[in-house]
């Protein structure tokens, strides 16, 4: 019967006329994966996933040998405590011991003046009812005044004891101790950094590299494919390149797949291609095409990279 009426010339076009349109584009789901990598090279202690396993944000996912960043960052610890230890005694001063040993000599050059300036008074004196002599008198009032020179100098020297050191010194170890600070910081963040964990929410994709194998930033562990990262790559011919632009909403079907779903044009290519081996046919094969990207509007589960689709406008649902 169906051929009968397909016959009729007339009722063939009516037909024709009420059928859906026919998609404007066809191309295939590409997943914009993410490379788990460390930042330092190291050697993989513990894998803790597998291929096809589901993954939340923050989610453990390998742990990198740990003793080579435990000791640098022992390391910088000591040097942050010896630059502290130095800032503060320089601002201190002289530790308490140093400055106790100036003040036992002030305490002697003080007893030794007092008893200079003994003597020198006793010869003068003597001098004065002729008992003593001239140079005698003079070599005991030198004696008196070197020794409270002498107390003048110890004080000197305690009074400096005393204070902390110069400026620039304390603000040289004040950039010592910010140095040894950041290296700290450096050392605890690259130990972090030993413990990969998902920087988003997805499926494990593929395991390139096990425990006991090396990987390094160029040299990943694994990759997943995060939610909402399926993208469309799709392939539309010049007639009907005038339809597309950034922002155009479509229909997106494929073989067993449930309806309803949309996506978002978000790129349109400025020069043409010919139609890429994917979508590659008898009738398409000399067609110069122009390359389309477009985003789902919501992450979609049948969305797989691979998967051929093609797509309507929204419009001629």
């Amino acid at each position: 019967m169906a051929g009968l009426i397909c016959a009729i010339p007339i009722v063939s076009q009516l037909l024709s006329a009420c059928a859906p349109p026919g998609p404007i584009a066809t191309g295939y789901v590409e997943g914009e994966f993410l490379l788990i990598a460390p930042v330092a090279t190291a050697q993989i202690d513990v894998l803790e996933v597998e291929r096809g396993d589901t993954v939340s944000t923050g989610d453990v996912l390998a742990r990198m040998e740990r003793r080579d960043a435990q000791i640098a960052l022992a390391e910088a610890n000591s040097a942050l405590a010896q630059a502290e230890s130095r800032l503060a005694d320089l601002r201190a001063g002289r530790r308490p011991e140093e400055i106790r040993v100036v003040e036992a000599e002030l305490a002697s050059a003080r007893a030794q003046a007092a008893e200079a300036e003994r003597a020198a008074i006793r010869l003068r004196e003597l001098f004065q009812r002729g008992a003593a002599a001239q140079s005698q008198l003079d070599d005991a009032e030198t004696r008196a005044a070197v020794a409270r020179a002498r107390v003048a100098e110890v004080e000197a020297n305690l009074a400096v004891a005393r204070l902390p050191a110069r400026a620039h010194e304390i603000a040289a170890a004040e950039a010592a101790v910010a140095q040894a600070r950041a290296r700290r910081d450096a050392a605890a963040w690259q130990l972090d950094q030993r413990t990969l964990t998902a920087p988003a929410p997805g499926r494990v994709d593929e395991i390139l590299r096990r425990a006991g194998e090396i990987a390094g930033p160029q040299a990943p562990i694994l990759s997943i494919l995060p939610d909402g990262g399926a993208l469309l790559r799709l392939y539309v011919s010049e007639p009907d390149l005038a339809r597309i632009a950034p922002g155009v909403r479509l229909v997106v079907n494929c073989d067993g797949c449930p309806p309803g779903s949309h996506a978002t044009v978000t790129y349109v290519s400025d020069e043409p291609e010919f139609t890429p081996p994917v979508i590659y046919s008898l009738e398409n094969r000399q067609k110069l095409v122009w390359l389309v990207e477009a985003r789902p509007d919501r992450p979609e589960p049948w969305m797989k990279p691979g998967q051929i689709v093609d797509v309507a406008l929204a419009g001629d649902e």
